[in-house]
């Protein structure tokens, strides 16, 4: 059994693992990664990067069936998913080995293989050429999450499916029951139904996108209602079967029949196998409990990203990562905001947010000023022919502070970066009114809601 002696080892090299890693490296540390799948953890491999990659070819889709609204005659367009399905593997693929690309940069020492603590200081990694020992000065576990499912459901990945089943499949089933509408059931069911698969989204909770603004809630119904899916609120799922030709969904309602399930329930921390209880690392409500520092319950050994708790999001993990490399470097790093993590759905139309929602900035008790602008009132907007949604801006109407921001449309996981920006900066509505936008853009639809909640909007 091979032994190696590093300053810090990383167990899972997701987007809060890896870029932990690079940033230790970066301060001089001799770094150590496990990793039992590719550079990147799910996120690159089997989620965020590769998602994103379908709903591009789904909004590429869309924008050549509506050719003729800009003058472009193209005849019968042909759409082949297993082709999306690839290209979304290809992407992962060119990501995962960038990542390998600047292991090597950095002097990383990669560990391919499953990476379990055997001690405070000690990870023992069982790969293909045997196991081999890691002793570290600190330890920091990053394994990130799984999808779960329903009690009595078993995931098979092929009437049933998780994200990652529905990532590797490349037959578009012609009809799917997605269970829970979150930024993962949402997502897919714009893929789907791009592609011509009869979609029915059964959430539990009373809206779609329930973390969301009440009114961005009310606008996604309303935009998969007219593309034609089915969508149930406050609905609960009882049972689902797997049958010869599909899947039978009962609910509260009634029965939902399908060609496949697709379980957008949530995630929950991978912490099996990791070895925390040979430790004694305590959990809290299913994630690993750790301080400020991200530090867990055994000195020495941190824990980050979505096995620390939510939100289960790849750039908070990215913060987490990079605080923990400083801290344990020995410098002073800036905390994480847990308050000021954007939080962004890449369907059509997007959706972007942060801070609080207006129904949760009433609860505290201040008098409000709240701003909307439409952007059917956007002359960028109607020029690229995208004008469904608006922007929201939330203040306290005393000192102007912008308490939350929430935006759906064109490119709003784009635009929502202005005011996470201004909010670390302390920025006023008065300030924000001050700077001057490029005309014409869509960010102009930020300043416009800004202006709105001073009651100064010009354009609508």
């Amino acid at each position: 059994m091979a032994n190696h002696q590093v300053d810090v080892v990383f167990v899972g090299t997701g987007p809060g693992g890896y870029v932990a890693a690079i940033r230790a490296a970066q301060l001089g540390l001799n770094v150590a990664a496990v990793e039992d799948d590719r550079p990147g953890g799910v996120c690159l491999n089997w989620g965020c990067i590769p998602t994103k990659a379908l709903l591009r070819n789904a909004e590429v889709l869309h924008l050549v069936s509506r050719a003729a609204d800009f003058g472009i005659a193209t005849g019968e367009v042909k759409a082949d998913y297993g082709e999306a399905v690839k290209r979304s593997r290809s992407v992962a693929d060119r990501m995962a080995k960038g990542v390998e690309f600047l292991f090597r940069k950095n002097k990383i020492t990669l560990f391919p293989g499953r990476g379990t603590l055997k001690s405070k200081t000690t990870v023992e990694v069982k790969g293909e050429q045997g196991t081999e020992t890691i002793e570290a000065k600190a330890v920091v576990l990053a394994t990130g999450s799984a999808p779960r499912s329903l009690p009595g459901v078993t995931i098979d990945e092929k009437r049933v499916l998780s994200s990652t089943g529905a990532l590797k499949n490349e037959a578009r089933p012609k009809s799917i029951v997605i269970i829970g509408a979150g930024a993962v059931g949402v997502e897919f069911a714009d893929v789907y139904r791009a592609y011509g698969t009869e979609v029915t989204l059964l959430e539990a909770l009373p809206r779609v996108v329930p973390i969301e603004d009440e009114e961005i809630s009310a606008q996604l119904n309303r935009s998969f209602a007219r593309r034609g899916m089915t969508v149930k609120t406050g609905v609960k799922v009882n049972k689902v079967t797997p049958t010869g030709s599909g899947v039978t969904v009962e609910t509260d309602e009634g029965k939902v029949e399908a060609e496949a399930v697709l379980m957008a329930v949530g995630r929950g921390a991978k912490v099996e196998g990791v070895g925390l209880e040979a430790v004694g690392v305590q959990m809290e409500r299913g994630f690993v409990k750790v301080s400020p520092q991200m530090e867990t319950s055994v000195k020495g050994v941190y824990a980050i990203g979505d096995m620390a708790g939510p939100p289960l999001l790849a750039h908070k993990a990215m913060a987490e990562g990079v605080l923990v490399a400083e801290i344990i470097a020995g410098q002073r790093p800036h905390p994480v905001d847990y308050g000021n993590v954007p939080s962004c759905t890449y369907c059509r139309p997007q959706i972007a947010s942060i801070g609080l929602t207006q129904a949760k900035a009433k609860e505290g008790g201040r008098e409000l000023a709240v701003g909307k602008f439409p952007f059917t009132a956007s002359g960028k907007a109607v020029a690229l022919g995208e004008t469904e949604g608006f922007v929201k801006v939330v203040a306290d109407k005393a000192t102007g502070e912008i308490l939350g921001v929430h935006i759906i449309g064109p490119e709003a996981t784009e635009m929502i970066h202005e005011f996470a920006v201004g909010r670390t900066l302390e920025a006023t509505l008065e300030e924000m009114m001050h700077t001057i936008h490029a005309h014409p853009t869509l960010s102009e639809a930020a300043l416009e809601a800004t202006l709105a909640a001073l009651g100064q909007a010009i354009h609508i």
